[in-house]
């Protein structure tokens, strides 16, 4: 399964280690589209927020089609009412990165 691991993930010794997430498909960057502008920018994934398939698959941070995922937004200038730079914000994956090979997003407004 496409998987998302943090920055210092490593992996328990194989005797302890439950489930297998493969190097080849662990993402860190998704093609993130705004739906206003209609722009795609390749941000870097911050963490899994829910994925819709199981709750384990939450807590592994497998990404499926569905997966709200969150993003790195800081280098879109993205600015709030009171003037704060927004940091961090939710998309949610519009394809199927294990058959694809990358993963597609589409930033949610509400968050």
């Amino acid at each position: 399964k496409a998987t998302f691991v943090g920055e210092g993930f490593t992996r328990k010794p194989p005797k302890y280690e439950r489930f297998i997430r493969p190097m080849g498909l662990r993402y860190t960057k998704a093609h993130v589209t705004h739906p206003e502008l209609g722009v795609t920018f390749s941000l870097p994934i911050l963490g899994v927020k829910k994925n819709p398939q199981s709750p384990l698959y939450t807590g592994l941070g497998v990404l499926t089609k569905g997966t709200v995922i969150e993003v790195n937004v800081s280098e879109l200038g993205l600015v709030t009412q009171g003037g704060k730079v927004v940091w961090g914000k939710y998309a949610q994956v519009t394809n199927k990165p294990e058959n694809d090979g990358c993963v597609n997003a589409i930033l949610l407004s509400g968050a």
